[in-house]
């Protein structure tokens, strides 16, 4: 196996074992979400994880065209009756932004997120799960924590850097 290969497996695991944190998570019925969840990180900050049936938002124009090129049909038409869940979470005094963290703690944050997010898809029996990301950090981050949720999933995944789409073959 070539160094470079190795180093990349390498890598590769280190993040998945990074994002593999959990935390008991105790979702509730949220003011405008149907499920809300708020957990205290390694870092002592509040987080706050949001998830709301599609069928109950306004989406960006920009999402719904990313969503007709980047989806088959059978999915496409279930993200547009409504079908399946946005997810977003944010720290709970900064916001939606990245919150500058960095390191470890980060990963753990993440992997908390993750897991809880899998967790919470996997017993509503969603085929579809969207989200997006504005800042470049997150995009960077979204592109990794995407093929890590879609496979926990068993979901397929497609994005195009900003909207990211995981969805079950229908």
């Amino acid at each position: 196996m070539k160094k470079l290969e190795l180093k990349n497996l390498i890598r590769e695991e280190i993040i998945r074992e990074l994002f593999d944190t959990k935390e008991k998570i105790r979702w509730r019925e949220g003011e405008d979400t149907d499920f809300t969840a708020t957990f205290t990180g390694p870092n002592d900050q509040k987080y706050t994880i949001d998830i709301t049936s599609l069928e109950y938002l306004t989406l960006p124009s920009s999402a719904v065209i990313a969503a007709g090129k980047l989806l088959p049909e059978e999915v496409l038409d279930m993200f547009n009756d409504g079908q399946g869940y946005h997810v977003e979470f944010r720290d709970v005094k900064k916001g939606k932004g990245i919150t500058g963290l960095g390191g470890s703690d980060t990963a753990k944050i993440f992997g908390i997120v993750i897991n809880a997010i899998v967790d919470k898809i996997k017993r509503e029996k969603s085929d579809l799960v969207f989200f997006s990301a504005k800042e470049a950090s997150r995009k960077d981050l979204y592109k990794k924590m995407a093929p890590i949720i879609a496979t926990k999933l068993g979901m397929k995944q497609v994005n195009n850097g900003t909207y990211y789409f995981l969805y079950k073959d229908i």
